[in-house]
């Protein structure tokens, strides 16, 4: 593994952290000779970067479909390289079967990335502004039914309605009466219905 990593790609506009990330990946797929030097590493890497940039992505949808397309155009033309090596004849069928597939995904990546190219060019979206919402109220729990202010006014035997809310002072001597009569009463049959 070699640690000297150009920074910025050759002939490429796409110098930016997802750019740099998606070549370093690539350049990772890229089947290297055991025995390679630092110039043929970086020859290696212009080469792939040269590749990337001849699809001309120009956001980062596009340029993940073009590094799949260069990754699986290398792993083919590496396929019929060993195969063309290859000194028994099951090895070799089965890497031009290998072969057959990566360019079948080419193709798809291919397709793909014209679709994509058909369409205005996006950008790495910023991060969403999230306001902050007003605090909702506190819920609380349903207080039970409160009383009345006032107590029901209560009918006496006379039918007449006896309000026992009222100020006996503000009571006419008639309505008091007939108040304390009906209080009376009310007291009797309690305790009538007590006895019984």
């Amino acid at each position: 593994m070699h640690s000297s990593f150009p920074t910025t790609p050759p002939d490429l506009s796409y110098d930016t952290p997802f750019s740099r990330s998606l070549l370093r990946i690539l350049t990772s797929t890229i089947r290297a000779k055991p025995d390679e030097t630092e110039a043929e590493y970086k020859e290696r890497y212009t080469a792939i970067v040269t590749a990337f940039a001849a699809f001309a992505p120009r956001d980062p949808v596009e340029q993940m479909l073009a590094a799949q397309l260069v990754a699986a155009q290398y792993a083919a033309l590496d396929c019929l390289a060993q195969a063309a090596a290859a000194e028994d004849a099951t090895t070799h069928d089965r890497l031009f079967r290998i072969h057959a597939s990566l360019t079948r995904a080419a193709d798809i990546a291919m397709r793909h990335l014209t679709k994509a190219q058909e369409r205005p060019a996006a950008t790495l979206p910023l991060p969403p502004v999230i306001e902050t919402p007003a605090q909702p109220e506190p819920v609380t729990a349903l207080k039970p039914r409160q009383q009345p202010m006032h107590r029901e006014k209560q009918r006496g035997s006379d039918g007449r309605v006896f309000d026992f809310t009222r100020d006996p002072a503000k009571m006419s001597d008639e309505e008091l009466e007939a108040a304390i009569a009906h209080a009376k009463a009310r007291e009797a049959r309690e305790a009538a219905a007590g006895a019984g």
